[in-house]
């Protein structure tokens, strides 16, 4: 956050666009800005026009997570960072925490380095990403695109998934102080559907995996009251007829937050549970 009149005093240049200050009163910030650390040293004032985000961590031993973070980050991608979040913060109606910058800037590093190695990973759930989560996604494209132009590659189109996960990350990080009740019901969520599939589940399977990751998604969802619904009511009664098995699982979770909750789902998202479970059944 930035206060109008505050004056920084560089403790450590860490790069180009990157700098670890001090106010008068000994309060540690983490400052970016293009080219706000080249040919300063110790001790230098910085002009507060020049100060794009300053972040301020909770305590000390945060300050030196992200000094080690960011020590050998090119400036090039502390700028494209910024560039990709303040389209995130333009294009999405929420408050986005303030680690998000931190955590993408790594991960952005990191998969142009891995790409210049040769070494791609596909994620798995870019479908579903891309079906629950249209804005994040939009901006993850967009994202992708501007780091191939500014970086001469080609990263693969799933890489716009990882980085909508880390803007959807940061939505639910401010939101929701207190993870322990997304992870209580997500972890009530996953006993009805282990309970009542008697066995015929697999953990270890891909797509187990990706059903809870719609599971979180959708706690989330619910939690927050922006469930899906596109009111397809064909597409709904064809589901469930075709899957009944499936069915009888999501009515228990529909039944669950009803009573527990007082939340009532959407046609859509039952719908989007059965075929999730059935998946993992068939």
């Amino acid at each position: 956050m930035k206060k109008k009149g505050m004056e920084l005093t560089i403790r450590k240049v860490l790069n180009a666009s990157v700098v670890l200050c001090v106010d008068n009163s000994e309060n540690e910030f983490i400052v970016l800005g293009k080219g706000i650390g080249y040919g300063k040293k110790s001790g230098t004032k910085i002009n507060y026009d020049d100060v794009n985000q300053i972040f301020v961590p909770v305590v000390s031993p945060e300050i030196r997570d992200i000094e080690n973070t960011l020590i050998d980050i090119p400036p090039k991608i502390v700028e494209i960072t910024r560039r990709i979040v303040q389209k995130a913060q333009k294009e999405i109606k929420v408050n986005l925490n303030r680690s998000l910058t931190i955590s993408l800037m790594d991960h952005i590093n990191f998969c142009i380095n891995r790409y210049r190695e040769g070494i791609i990973f596909k994620n798995k759930l870019y479908w579903d990403v891309q079906s629950y989560y249209p804005v994040e996604f939009k901006v993850g494209k967009w994202a992708v695109a501007l780091i191939n132009k500014e970086e001469c590659i080609e990263l693969p189109r799933e890489e716009a998934a990882s980085i909508a996960f880390h803007i959807i990350n940061s939505e639910t990080s401010d939101e929701y102080k207190d993870s322990m009740t997304v992870t209580k019901l997500v972890n009530s969520l996953m006993s009805i559907i282990n309970l009542s599939s008697k066995g015929k589940l697999d953990p270890e399977s891909i797509g187990y995996q990706r059903m809870l990751t719609h599971i979180k998604f959708f706690a989330q969802r619910i939690l927050r009251g922006k469930q899906l619904n596109d009111n397809d009511e064909l597409m709904y009664n064809h589901i469930i007829n075709m899957y009944p098995e499936a069915t009888k699982i999501a009515i228990k979770i529909l039944e669950f937050l009803e009573k527990q909750y007082r939340i009532k789902i959407t046609n859509e998202e039952l719908m989007y549970l059965v075929i999730h479970i059935h998946r993992n059944m068939s």
